[in-house]
């Protein structure tokens, strides 16, 4: 079985979610010896970096004639051609983030769907991507063969939305990268927290992801103004991960805990090899977004070893299961209530929380693919 997937998600320098589970889902496929696997993207200029891959792609093709902003613009807009003009034939291509696009070489099309943010919470979400969104997924989801989503909870919510029948969906949960399974030594962990600034005198509280509004920051920052004095003496707060947009709630509400002599620290992006030790460093992981497709950071922490408290929001609470606690979405007091109870008790031994990283396999989610494509002949 040939197959295709768009890689350009990976030829960026910062790495998205989206980046992330194409990176996974790319190299389960090339696990396969099933599967002769293609990846494609644009590199206008050789302006983009070549995507970064553990293992290779038996074809690694490169668009070179057009910028993938020009070609993205106008799919977007309904007028783009078929971008595997020039390309051998294959079974099936995978497109990992949102859209379908145009082909003529390709028996059959998938499209990752992530999440409804745009129309779940239209508010935080970026003007020009909402637009976008709104042109291009309701069309992909017309033009594809087949759905794959992350989550039951995402399909459930496509199927509500969309009015469609759940045999055209292929559920790929995103279990986390080998990695995460690793132990840290605490010279590693020192080094890293040295790295990255964090006061090496105090534990810490974690969170990673964009600053953005659907992560709900504020909340969580608020939270830990709530803790009791001792609490926040022994732990601060350790914030990973890029500014997103309309961030500027989220900056004024730690701007004001920290004048008010709350320990918070912004690292910014992380290298991803220090993903894991900075999680196994954590006393605690605090998930409190408003929506997600999936919550990757739920079980990369599990599989670190680190508990996690979560907002209580159906996707977390399918990802998490009884291994994570939870707090009401919204509400600082919730979550503070949430965070000092987690830290008052021993932490959890590493392998029961991973018994519920170990129900998701990337292995699992290939035959699912495979099995669509053969049921589709």
């Amino acid at each position: 079985m040939k197959l295709r997937i768009e890689l350009s998600p990976l030829a960026s320098k910062h790495r998205s979610g989206v980046a992330q589970y194409t990176r996974l889902l790319t190299e389960s496929l090339i696990e396969s010896e099933e599967l002769s696997v293609h990846g494609h993207y644009f590199d206008f200029l050789n302006r983009q970096p070549e995507p970064t891959l553990s293992k290779q792609p038996g074809f690694l093709e490169v668009n070179k004639l057009i910028p993938l902003r020009v070609y993205a613009k106008a799919q977007s807009l309904g007028f783009a051609p078929p971008f595997d003009i020039f390309l051998p034939k294959v079974d099936l291509t995978i497109f990992p983030n949102f859209a379908t696009w145009p082909t003529t070489k390709s028996r059959l099309r998938a499209t990752a769907i992530h999440d409804l943010t745009y129309i779940r919470y239209p508010e935080v979400v970026e003007e020009k991507n909402l637009a976008h969104l709104r042109r291009v997924v309701p069309r992909s989801i017309k033009n594809a063969d087949f759905i794959i989503t992350i989550s039951e909870s995402i399909k459930a919510e496509l199927m509500d939305e969309f009015h469609l029948a759940p045999e055209r969906f292929v559920i790929t949960p995103i279990p986390p990268d080998a990695s995460f399974f690793n132990t840290a030594t605490p010279e590693q962990i020192k080094v890293v927290k040295e790295k990255y600034a964090i006061n090496p005198e105090k534990e810490y509280i974690y969170f990673v992801g964009t600053l953005e509004p659907r992560k709900n920051l504020k909340t969580l920052v608020e939270a830990y103004v709530l803790l009791p004095d001792e609490v926040k003496q022994k732990y601060s707060l350790v914030l990973a991960g890029g500014k997103g947009w309309k961030t500027e709630s989220t900056d004024e509400a730690i701007k004001s805990a920290v004048a008010q002599g709350a320990d918070i620290k912004h690292i910014g992006f992380i290298d991803q090899e220090d993903s894991p030790t900075l999680y196994q460093a954590a006393s605690l992981f605090v998930m409190p977004s408003l929506y997600e497709g999936f919550g990757m950071p739920v079980l990369e922490a599990m599989a670190s070893g680190c508990p996690v408290v979560a907002s209580d929001i159906p996707v977390l609470k399918e990802v998490g299961s009884s291994y994570a606690s939870y707090a009401e979405a919204l509400s600082p007091e919730s979550f503070k209530n949430a965070i000092v109870d987690a830290l008052s008790k021993p932490r959890p031994d590493r392998t029961y929380l991973q018994e519920n990283v170990i129900r998701y396999s990337w292995k699992d989610n290939v035959k699912k693919i495979q099995d669509m494509v053969r049921s589709l002949q």
